[in-house]
């Protein structure tokens, strides 16, 4: 089943955002074949993210839940 999942940042979440960007990015990896889009969330003039949005087709909701 395919899922949207939307996610918003923090108000002055950068330092943290960047502490954990390796983790981040190896636990999307593990959703790779089965992302369908994703991407940031920008501010109006798109300077700076304000969250992400995914796609993706997962088995169960308990499975959504897991990867939000």
């Amino acid at each position: 089943m395919e899922y949207f999942v939307y996610c918003r940042n923090k108000p002055d979440v950068d330092d943290l955002r960047a502490e954990h960007l390796e983790a981040h990015w190896a636990f999307m990896d593990q959703y790779d074949t089965r992302m369908i889009a994703r991407g940031p969330t920008l501010t109006e003039d798109r300077t700076a993210p304000t969250g992400s949005m995914h796609i993706v087709d997962l088995e169960s909701a308990e499975e959504a839940q897991h990867f939000a």
